[in-house]
C-alpha cells in the first residue's frame, strides 16, 4: 500500500500543471482556432483543478466544519465532471468534422448519428435519475451516464481514424489525432479497469494508480503535439484523389438522405384516338396533294 501511494500522490499533484501546460502550449501555438471546443475542454479541466484545490485546502484558511468542506468538494467536483463530459462530446464532434471536410456527404451522416447519441444519452441519464433520492446521487448518475456514452464515441473516433486517417489526407502528426489518440487511450483505459474493479481496497488502489498513469500519458502525449510543428499541409485544405474510395462512399452518402426528383408528367388536352385520327388526316391529305399533281 505504501509503495502505491507514493507514486500516486507525485502522479496526482502533477496532473493539475500538466493539464495547465496543455492549455497553455496549445494557446501558444496557435490551434485554438481549429479546435475551440477543445480550447473549452483544457480550460474547463484547468478551472476544476485549481478550484478543487482550494476547496481541498479551505480549513486552512477559514473555520469550515469537516462535512461541509466535504459537500462543496463533492457537489463541485462532479458538476465539473459532468461539464467537462459534455465539452468532450463537443470536442469528438469538432475533430470528426475537421478530418471529414473533403467527404461533407459522409460528414453529415457522421453528425447525424452525434446528435442521436445525445439525444439517447440524455433520456438515459433523466431516466437513470428518476429512481434516485436526493440530489448529490442524481448528480453523480448523470455524470457517470454521460461520461459512458461519450467514451463509446472516444473509441470510435478513434478507430475510424486509425483505418482512414490517411485516406481522409491527414496524417497521424495532425493535432485532430493526437486529441483523438489521446481520448481514446484514456477512454479504453477506464474500460479495461472497470472490468477488474472490485470492493477490495488494494486492488482499488492499483487500478486507480494504473488509470491515473494513463491520465499522466495522455497528458504528456497532448503537450508533445502541441509543443512540436504541425506539418504545414495538415494546415491546410484537403481535396481528394478522384480515385480515392472514400469518394464514391461520399457521393452514396450525398445521395442517401435526399428524395429522388420526380419529373412532373402532364396530360394531353387530346386523347389517344384523337391523335391517330390527326395521324391519319395527315397521310390522306399529303395522298391527296401527290394525286392532283
Amino acid at each position: 500500500m505504501q509503495s502505491v501511494a507514493v507514486p500516486m500522490n507525485v502522479l496526482e499533484f502533477a496532473e493539475p500543471i500538466l493539464i495547465w501546460l496543455a492549455l497553455i502550449f496549445f494557446l501558444k501555438s496557435g490551434r485554438s482556432k481549429r479546435f475551440p471546443a477543445m480550447t473549452t475542454y483544457l480550460g474547463v479541466r484547468a478551472a476544476s483543478a485549481g478550484i478543487l484545490e482550494i476547496i481541498l485546502n479551505l480549513d486552512r484558511f477559514t473555520r469550515i466544519s469537516e462535512t461541509l468542506q466535504y459537500s462543496v468538494y463533492f457537489y463541485t467536483y462532479w458538476t465539473f465532471y459532468t461539464v467537462s463530459a459534455v465539452a468532450i462530446f463537443f470536442v469528438i464532434r469538432e475533430v470528426f468534422c475537421h478530418v471529414t471536410e473533403p467527404v461533407p456527404g459522409i460528414r453529415r451522416f457522421g453528425l447525424l448519428a452525434f446528435n442521436w447519441v445525445a439525444l439517447i444519452s440524455g433520456f438515459i441519464s433523466v431516466s437513470s435519475v428518476l429512481p434516485l433520492k436526493g440530489v448529490g446521487a442524481g448528480l453523480m448518475s448523470i455524470g457517470f451516464q454521460v461520461m459512458r456514452c461519450v467514451s463509446i464515441l472516444e473509441l470510435c473516433l478513434l478507430a475510424f481514424l486509425a483505418l482512414f486517417i490517411h485516406s481522409l489526407g491527414r496524417s497521424y502528426r495532425s493535432t485532430a489525432f493526437g486529441i483523438a489518440l489521446g481520448f481514446g487511450l484514456q477512454a479504453g483505459m477506464e474500460l479495461i479497469l472497470s472490468l477488474f474493479a472490485a470492493p477490495s481496497t488494494g486492488l482499488n488502489v492499483s487500478v486507480n494508480l494504473a488509470l491515473q498513469s494513463v491520465i499522466t500519458i495522455v497528458l504528456g502525449s497532448w503537450i508533445a503535439y502541441f509543443v512540436l510543428p504541425e506539418p504545414q499541409t495538415e494546415r491546410e485544405a484537403i481535396t481528394l484523389p478522384v480515385s480515392s474510395p472514400l469518394i464514391r462512399w461520399n457521393e452514396i452518402a450525398t445521395a442517401l438522405g435526399h428524395s429522388t426528383p420526380h419529373v412532373a408528367v402532364g396530360q394531353s388536352g387530346a386523347t389517344f384516338l384523337q391523335d391517330v385520327e390527326q395521324v391519319v388526316d395527315k397521310v390522306l391529305t399529303k395522298n391527296s396533294i401527290s394525286v392532283s399533281s
